[in-house]
């Protein structure tokens, strides 16, 4: 086998490992950089090899046929230690690289770490490419072993090696209402009024309900946004409260009639850490990044 023809073969693979993960065709294209016909194209050939069709149509999703489901433990162990050798032999100088780095960031912090982290790493590494991508909690071990992302900060998450972590800050909790509501806010105040709460999730719990909860405690959740921003303009022109995290909301009292409140309950702070794969532990890449991360 010559060395175009392997280079094809493992390209065959990660094409295999991408539609059992993304689940359709189209999605495993974008994931890839390649086009939806040339994911066909590879999937005709990989069917004709193994003499199995790999993937039925379940709805809108691709489901792995039994003997689809037996192999692919070992394809992505197989992928994930060649980008493991590959790495290991390339140099890393920031000032040259043109690599480009995907951080999986909520939109939350997306919005208040992105600009600073921008600013850190493009004055170190002007020619990198820097990407926010957001990443569903179950699909981040997933995301972080084939590269769809380098590194992800998110909420403390119950994630176990291979997956690593470190902390990389802890904030509390705030209120914000309406500037007009000036009386002080108390505990009865708070468990009697409307809530906002804030997610890009389609459901399931926020993770302030979560902490409230270990209080014994359930906020009567009026209204549910996708983004702070939305979240700020609604409770600075409704009786509704916002609990979020303190530097999220001393940006949006800057930009809505609102004023900030301690939350009148032991609630937790919120913990964000930084998360990566370890099979991309030796990457100077990877480890330059957390490094920078590191440093903000």
């Amino acid at each position: 086998m010559n060395e175009i023809h392997f280079r094809l073969d493992l390209n065959l693979l990660r094409v295999l490992v991408s539609i059992a993960r993304e689940g359709q065709l189209n999605r495993a294209a974008a994931a890839l950089n390649i086009t939806p016909s040339a994911v066909s194209h590879a999937l005709k050939r990989l069917r004709d090899h193994f003499q199995d069709p790999l993937f039925e149509r379940d709805r809108q999703r691709m489901r792995p046929t039994a003997l689809c489901e037996k192999m692919l433990p070992e394809m992505q162990d197989l992928l994930a230690r060649m980008s493991h050798l590959l790495e290991r032999s390339q140099e890393f100088q920031p000032g040259q690289t043109q690599r480009t780095f995907r951080i999986g960031l909520p939109e939350a912090v997306e919005a208040e770490l992105f600009p600073q982290l921008y600013r850190q790493l493009i004055a170190i590494a002007p020619h990198c490419r820097i990407e926010s991508i957001a990443i569903p909690h179950a699909q981040l071990p997933d995301y972080l072993l084939h590269r769809q992302a380098d590194v992800a900060i998110d909420v403390a998450l119950p994630l176990r090696s291979p997956i690593q972590q470190r902390p990389l800050s802890q904030e509390s909790f705030v209120v914000i209402r309406r500037e007009r509501d000036k009386q002080r806010l108390t505990r009865e105040d708070y468990l009697t009024a409307r809530h906002i709460a804030v997610s890009s999730r389609a459901r399931g719990t926020v993770l302030e309900d979560y902490l409230l909860r270990e209080l014994g405690v359930e906020r009567n959740l009026v209204v549910r946004v996708q983004s702070y921003q939305t979240a700020g303009n609604l409770a600075a022109n409704s009786d509704a409260l916002l609990t979020l995290p303190e530097t999220i909301a001393d940006r949006l009292v800057t930009q809505f009639p609102l004023r900030k409140w301690p939350v009148p309950l032991p609630i937790a702070s919120t913990r964000l850490q930084v998360y990566w794969h370890d099979a991309h532990r030796a990457d100077p890449g990877t480890q330059w990044l957390l490094e920078q991360i590191s440093k903000r």
